[in-house]
């Protein structure tokens, strides 16, 4: 200890400029006295805080102990200067950063979405250790990720786990609001869907569902009986033409049915009439439907989609056999509109159906590589939660199935049938 402290002392007195001494002054300068030879030290300075006394160098004791003071203080601070430049380097060299944000100049026309709602992503290049796959080599990428269990996807899901932004969500958690999530899971305030405020219906805006990777998509919950009319509102404000339900049949015991199950039975909810026209099995686990809306004399078709069976021997090669079953027989407009993508009561898969119809169809639509870990990020971003290390295991394993397997969609045949006079008023 007391080393230390003779260290401090010496630093804080090195801090002191040399002065010429003379006879009767004191010295504050740091060379060694050594003897003196007139009015002067003999080598021209003394460090030595010492008074001149018969040609020798004497402690002044009161000058002593202020010295003494101030060189620890000036090398106390010294000392703990050298400390947080020594941390701040050890930290920089042993944790260097993930996040990089790109500066204005080097972002793309593609990195920037917006829409006339308002609504913004900004994708950044948070994930830099990660790059885009090519197609060509995206079948071996995936097989090697996949090895092991999977242990190079989980730890890549955990590394986008700490880069996840978590936004505000005010609007869902107020208190006339709460009663209409089904879960504690409510959309971000950014880009959460609004319902369009009318005499009919003042004030209520609010729903439980988000609009995500550039609004292509939007993730809903299974609505509630008191949702049930804000649900259709949505479908026919968004100018909805699909509506993807992607629940096992247990599941759906525990929800409100939001269409009859009946064919040809008109359903009202609001000021809208909702009919099944059709529906059709597609193997074992697929349901497709027509369902007609009418609002005082306007109309509009929307294909409803149900993956209502999930098998986990081989559920990537099923979820990948119905995702391109779906997109096969998908409803296009000239005016191009969201998916609806909802789950049911627990488990939540809309993000897996996001995920893989998202990064197929790049696939399929030419882009020359596909980066599974943005989407993914971006998608994390903007509705909590929605992806668990499990399902992003099986989302590497339906694009394994995409790639391997030349699978040919089918498209499905649906009978209409509108002249029906039976009605079933929904809640």
């Amino acid at each position: 200890m007391y080393l230390y402290w003779s260290l401090y002392i010496k630093v804080g007195l090195a801090l002191f400029k040399s002065v010429e001494a003379k006879l009767g002054d004191r010295c504050h300068t740091e060379n060694d006295c050594g003897g003196y030879s007139g009015a002067s030290c003999l080598n021209g300075s003394c460090s030595c805080v010492f008074t001149i006394q018969d040609n020798q160098c004497t402690v002044d004791a009161k000058f002593s102990n202020n010295a003494i003071v101030i060189g620890v203080v000036c090398g106390t601070v010294l000392l703990v200067f050298l400390i947080i430049i020594a941390i701040l380097l050890y930290r920089n060299f042993r944790y260097p950063r993930n996040k990089d944000v790109k500066k204005s100049d080097d972002l793309h026309s593609s990195e920037i979405n917006t829409r006339p709602s308002g609504y913004m992503y900004l994708q950044v290049t948070k994930v830099i250790q990660i790059t885009p796959i090519k197609v060509e080599s995206l079948q071996s990428h995936v097989q090697e990720f996949l090895r092991h269990d999977g242990l190079e996807v989980r730890k890549e899901y955990m590394h986008l786990d700490t880069l996840v932004t978590y936004s505000e969500a005010t609007v869902g958690n107020l208190p006339q609001n709460i009663e209409k999530n089904r879960s504690a899971k409510v959309p971000y305030d950014f880009n959460r869907v609004k319902l369009l405020e009318t005499s009919d219906y003042p004030g209520e805006n609010y729903i439980n569902a988000s609009h995500v990777l550039q609004k292509e998509y939007i993730i809903t919950q299974f609505p509630l009986r008191t949702t049930l009319t804000g649900f259709w509102r949505m479908i026919w404000e968004q100018n909805i033409s699909n509506i993807i339900m992607v629940a096992p049949l247990h599941e759906l015991k525990k929800c409100h049915r939001y269409y009859s199950t009946q064919v040809g039975k008109k359903c009202i909810t609001g000021d809208l009439k909702v009919t099944v026209l059709a529906s059709v099995m597609h193997g074992e686990n697929l349901k497709i439907r027509k369902i007609l809306l009418r609002r005082n004399q306007e109309k509009r078709t929307v294909t409803h989609f149900h993956i209502y069976a999930l098998n986990q021997l081989i559920l990537a090669k099923e979820f990948i056999e119905n995702v391109k079953c779906i997109r096969s027989n998908f409803r296009f407009q000239a005016q191009p509109s969201p998916i609806v993508v909802h789950s049911g009561s627990a488990v939540e898969w809309s993000g897996v159906f996001v995920l893989v119809d998202y990064l197929t169809q790049r696939v399929m639509k030419g882009d020359d590589s596909v980066d599974i870990p943005a989407v993914t990020l971006q998608l994390l971003d903007e509705r909590k939660s929605l992806i668990t290390e499990e399902q992003y295991v099986l989302v590497y394993s339906c694009i394994r199935e995409y790639v391997e397997c030349d699978i040919k969609p089918k498209k499905i045949s649906l009978d209409e049938n509108e002249d029906v006079m039976d009605y079933e008023e929904l809640p």
